[in-house]
């Protein structure tokens, strides 16, 4: 499986082909982070551990895991290919949750999607974020203010990735956050939605401990990056989104709008909390 996977990244460039691809400028800075999403609050277990992936570059910043781009390229560029790998996964983790009882190896699965099956766009120049997500196979695209958060900057200090880093910490839609950012790397940039300090963000995680980014890698580059959209993807707000990929009842969409989602009105709340709580 894991030579597979390495084989199979010389053939990703194929899934350019089925997207609407614009917005191209120079990535100067790529950031891996180490992302982890708690997936049961209910239980406090099972814990999915990804790779999320920033490119910075001169006035846009794209946000992903590598999950979701490795899954779309391979289903996009060998379709067949990506059937058999998909099936064998399944069977494998099912044999194994059996053997075990441990569910976490379904959750876990290596083409299951992650909390962020997401592709994220910072635009400096329009001052928006757009997200593309999906529900199930269906893909949505939503817009965000390109806005700091409210960050309060603190006194101490720890050792990251060889870099003195500084804490921060903020309020920001739901959840109490602590970040270590380093003046060292002057780019007030970070994961996801997160940024506005002076200096990279290094490390986040909320103070429920359900969340966490970590970087455990950074290059300086001069490589292209793509603003890739799927020519399917429903546009939509970002709170009805939300409440839509929680299983939240009586938001504005209409029966049928829910059935082409995947969903219907008694769909089962989900067993954790979004990273953005402001959809209650």
């Amino acid at each position: 499986m894991n030579t597979l996977k390495f084989v199979l990244f010389f053939i990703l460039a194929g899934f350019l082909l089925c997207y609407s691809c614009y917005g191209q400028e120079k990535t100067h800075y790529k950031c891996f982070y180490q992302f982890d999403m708690l997936r049961d609050t209910t239980k406090n277990e099972y814990f999915r551990r990804e790779i999320y992936i920033v490119q910075i570059g001169e006035n846009l910043t794209k946000g992903f895991t590598y999950q979701k781009f490795y899954l779309d390229s391979l289903q996009k560029s060998s379709p067949e290919l990506y059937r058999n790998l998909f099936s064998a996964s399944v069977k494998e983790s099912m044999e194994a949750m059996r053997r075990t009882g441990d569910i976490s190896y379904i959750h876990n699965n290596s083409f299951t999607y992650g909390a962020f099956a997401s592709d994220l766009y910072k635009d400096y120049k329009k001052d928006e974020i757009q997200v593309r997500d999906n529900i199930s196979i269906h893909s949505f695209i939503y817009k965000d203010e390109l806005k700091p958060q409210n960050w309060e900057i603190l006194s101490d200090t720890t050792t990251i990735l060889g870099y003195q880093c500084q804490k921060a910490q903020c309020q920001w839609r739901g959840r109490d956050w602590v970040a270590w950012f380093t003046p060292e790397i002057p780019i007030n940039e970070g994961p996801w939605k997160f940024y506005g300090l002076p200096g990279l963000i290094m490390k986040l995680q909320d103070t429920k401990s359900q969340y966490s980014f970590e970087i455990i890698g950074l290059q300086q580059v001069n490589e292209p990056m793509y603003m890739t959209i799927k020519k399917d993807s429903r546009k939509i707000d970002r709170l009805t989104f939300l409440k839509l990929k929680m299983g939240v009842t009586g938001i504005d969409l209409n029966a049928m709008d829910m059935e082409k989602a995947g969903l219907y009105p008694d769909t089962e709340k989900k067993r954790y909390d979004d990273i953005e709580r402001d959809y209650k």
